[in-house]
């Protein structure tokens, strides 16, 4: 057991709490716990959950979390990321001397399909050129047949304009209401500016509200945490599940610029006031800044 499980456990037993309880608590699966207590952390789904998990844990047992990581940093795991170098080999151990050959072939049939490909883009290329070509002919065609009734068309039109006018004039009133209702309301928007690798960058604006929902969509535990951009002030933390809560809401008008956390990304679904906003997916761990223009 290891001096951070120890002490976990201590606390958790002063408090008076069973294994079974603090999972109620926590929502963590109570296995997770005992692995957390033993310093087993090759039982836990990730670095980056078993942090989550042991902040959690330490929260509910009322111990500061970032006073346990300055006082025991080996025991605390590290968030790293792994390159995995694969290579296959024959089963008898030896190289594999047709490889060059096997690559030769495979590069004939990429051409192959690279230049049946190429022919067929020419070719719709030519169908749609042929099609312009006919539409344009066929409406040609068209203007020149009917100069006499466009003309009739235009008289009749020119003999009306009195009455048109008068009934344009009636309803300028109706029109200009009509215009400052629609000035009068603004909706708000929200733009995406730039995404750099897993950080993306919204900006709302035409509102005085910043309503904010997270919640879980898959099985899967969808941990985040909301804090002040600026300030680096904390505002909201949690791990959404489907079989405990579901969503967190709150409330960020108070903050300029809101900096929003996601450990699992392809799991979590993001609203700002009433409306889904996307989260990128390419990777598990996910910022989303949205900053608030009133």
């Amino acid at each position: 057991m290891s001096e951070l499980g120890q002490e976990l456990k201590t606390a958790r037993e002063q408090k008076g709490l069973s294994l079974d309880d603090l999972q109620k608590t926590t929502k963590i699966q109570k296995r997770y716990l005992e692995a957390i207590e033993k310093g087993d952390y090759n039982q836990l789904p990730g670095e980056f959950y078993t942090r989550a998990f042991i902040k959690s844990y330490a929260e509910s047992v009322d111990l500061d979390f970032k006073s346990l990581t300055e006082q025991y940093p080996s025991d605390m795991p590290k968030i790293e990321r792994q390159h995995i170098e694969t290579r296959v080999t024959p089963p008898d151990g030896s190289e594999n001397e047709q490889a060059p050959k096997k690559l030769r072939r495979n590069a004939v049939r990429v051409n192959n399909w690279s230049s049946l490909i190429n022919k067929a883009i020419i070719v719709v290329f030519i169908l749609i050129g042929v099609m312009i070509v006919y539409i344009l002919v066929t409406q040609l065609a068209g203007h020149q047949s009917n100069p006499p009734s466009d003309q009739n068309n235009a008289n009749s039109v020119q003999y009306k304009t009195d009455s048109g006018s008068q009934s344009s004039s009636k309803s300028h009133p109706s029109d200009s209401s009509s215009t400052e209702s629609s000035d009068a309301s603004s909706e708000q928007t929200l733009k995406q500016e730039k995404q750099e690798g897993n950080v993306t960058t919204y900006t709302l604006s035409g509102t005085e509200k910043f309503d904010v929902v997270v919640t879980a969509v898959t099985d899967n535990q969808a941990w985040f945490q909301a804090k002040d951009n600026q300030t680096g002030q904390s505002i909201a933390e949690g791990t959404a599940s489907k079989t405990g809560q579901k969503s967190y809401h709150f409330d960020a008008s108070k903050v300029q610029s809101l900096s929003l956390k996601f450990g699992n990304a392809p799991g979590t679904e993001l609203k700002i006031n009433g409306k889904k906003v996307a989260i990128p997916s390419h990777s598990t761990v996910q910022t989303v800044i949205i900053n608030f223009n009133k």
